[in-house]
């Protein structure tokens, strides 16, 4: 995993992106299932169909989740990263000023 938080954020957005896929596949897989013809093989199709839409929709779900994670923990990475670079300025400004005390 990553410590920079606009690396963790584009993956974010990369999962969201396969979750908005994923309920555009599960779409098209529901649209095929108004097939015309009757019987047990047809109504084994539209079984099979609505089974697939429903795990496209859960793995869409699974990485919106992701996604909503790695949000937080690019948050979290910059909020664990603003006392690092406090003390960094800190120390920039007055190291300079060491080399004129004796």
């Amino acid at each position: 995993m990553s410590d920079d938080p606009d690396v963790i954020r584009s993956q974010a957005r990369r999962a969201a992106r396969l979750a908005t896929e994923a309920r555009s596949a599960a779409t098209a897989v529901s649209s095929n299932s108004s097939v015309k013809w009757r019987g047990q093989g047809a109504e084994r199709y539209r079984k099979k169909l609505s089974d697939r839409a429903t795990e496209f929709r859960d793995r869409a779900d699974d990485l919106d989740h992701l996604s909503r994670l790695l949000y937080s923990h690019a948050r979290h990475v910059e909020d664990h990263e603003k006392p690092i670079k406090v003390v960094e300025g800190i120390v920039h400004t007055v190291a300079p000023l060491s080399r004129f005390i004796p």
